[in-house]
């Protein structure tokens, strides 16, 4: 985008200012709240800092980190065989593409609805809902699968 180190720096300020807000109120731990606290928040601190660097306001960033967090609320944790490849690395590139798109709609004026500490208090509290083996056991979801299980046994067999 050819922006100069100021620019850069207050769009790592704004996404970092989200992410005190949701520090400060939920969590990042998928164990505590499934996916939707670890890639939501990414999503939602993404969202304000593209917003910054496309020039918006502060009140635009923090509507995309909002539309951003309410896009990504029930999103469970499900590693394969203990590890972050599946289905971690498409729900981060799911959360980077929700990041910009939230961002854009802020930027053309789309309202949220509901405010950000809201939507970060209901991540919470639905993170708190989820069943213990949605929350980055392995427990549930994918993990579970026969595959997945497949691939559990064969990593655990090379350890061997």
């Amino acid at each position: 985008m050819g922006l100069g180190d100021d620019e850069k720096a207050k769009a790592l300020l704004a996404a970092g200012g989200i992410g005190v807000l949701i520090a400060e109120q939920a969590t990042f731990a998928a164990e505590v709240c499934g996916c939707q606290a670890e890639c939501g928040a990414a999503s939602a601190m993404a969202a304000a800092g593209v917003v910054q660097l496309a020039g918006g306001t502060a009140e635009q960033g923090v509507a995309a980190a909002s539309i951003a967090l309410q896009n990504l609320l029930y999103l469970i944790c499900d590693p394969v065989a203990e590890l972050v490849e599946v289905p971690c690395l498409g729900k981060n590139v799911m959360a980077a593409v929700n990041a910009v798109a939230s961002a854009n709609m802020a930027l053309a004026g789309v309202y949220p609805v509901i405010p950000l500490d809201e939507v970060i208090q209901a991540m919470y509290q639905v993170g708190k809902m989820l069943p213990r083996d949605l929350r980055c056991t392995g427990l549930g979801g994918l993990a579970v699968t026969t595959t997945g299980q497949e691939i559990k046994r064969r990593l655990s067999s090379a350890k061997q």
